[in-house]
């Protein structure tokens, strides 16, 4: 094998070096859960490789769900453990809660009540007189990172005794209380461009690569309780199924 050849394989694998390095480091607490790891040219400078070097091995740790990089911050070792049993989608949840990387701070609810337009109509599979729409913004460490738009009808508002004076009963059902109500549901996962100028109030991520998750939650009476459109950058969407063993098509 010609030399020039083994450098460059050598080089090429210099960041798995690097990768193994920092991942060792973070096995052993040197930088414990939520710490935050030094600054990209503080850390090239102590692993002694290029920022180039430095971020492809940064990107393997971010695979592995153990480093979290929030724009505008900086890497987060995360909290939660990878290894943790956690609910898959294949199971009724927020997909938000359940596909974005890390965690989340805060989230920001602004609503309004209009009458529906016929794309929502199409969107509900009913005509209603008006709709709640919501929007949500998450946050990880006062950054904007996900984005939420959701449609209510008012009769599920009036049904479930939502008040609407204030915020909190609304964000309460949203969040948490309408995945508790549905009988079932469905999601389309679909790639998309739009998540930045969807949000509107803030930028969600410096790329303009998003997964999109339109939502639909359905009661027992396959009544649908709300249809969403939940925003996630490419970079920071982590998603989960849990499989039990397989079977034939006629079930044996």
């Amino acid at each position: 094998m010609e030399q020039d050849e083994v450098s460059g394989k050598v080089k090429k694998l210099k960041h798995v070096k690097v990768y193994n390095r920092l991942y060792s480091m973070i096995q052993d607490g040197v930088y414990p859960p939520g710490s935050q790891l030094p600054s990209e040219p503080e850390l090239a400078q102590q692993m002694d490789v290029s920022r180039m070097t430095l971020r492809r091995a940064l990107a393997l740790l971010q695979e592995d769900d153990l480093v979290i990089n929030i724009r505008g911050k900086g890497n987060f070792i995360n909290e939660t453990d990878p290894d943790a049993a956690l609910p898959g989608m294949e199971t009724i949840q927020h997909p938000v809660l359940g596909a974005l990387a890390g965690t989340i701070s805060e989230t920001e609810l602004e609503f309004r009540i209009e009458p529906p337009t016929e794309p929502i109509i199409q969107c509900l599979k009913r005509r209603t007189p008006v709709v709640v729409i919501a929007d949500r913004w998450y946050k990880q460490a006062g950054k904007a990172c996900a984005y939420s738009l959701s449609f209510v009808p008012v009769e599920v508002i009036s049904e479930k005794q939502i008040e609407l004076n204030g915020k909190e009963d609304l964000f309460q059902y949203l969040e948490h209380d309408s995945y508790q109500d549905a009988s079932h549901s469905t999601c389309q996962f679909s790639y998309t461009t739009t998540g930045n100028f969807t949000a509107t109030k803030y930028l969600l991520s410096q790329h303009p690569s998003f997964i999109l998750i339109q939502e639909t939650l359905y009661d027992r009476n396959h009544r649908v309780l709300v249809s969403s459109k939940h925003y996630i950058p490419v970079e920071l969407f982590k998603m989960q199924i849990n499989s039990g063993a397989g079977h034939g098509p006629d079930g044996e």
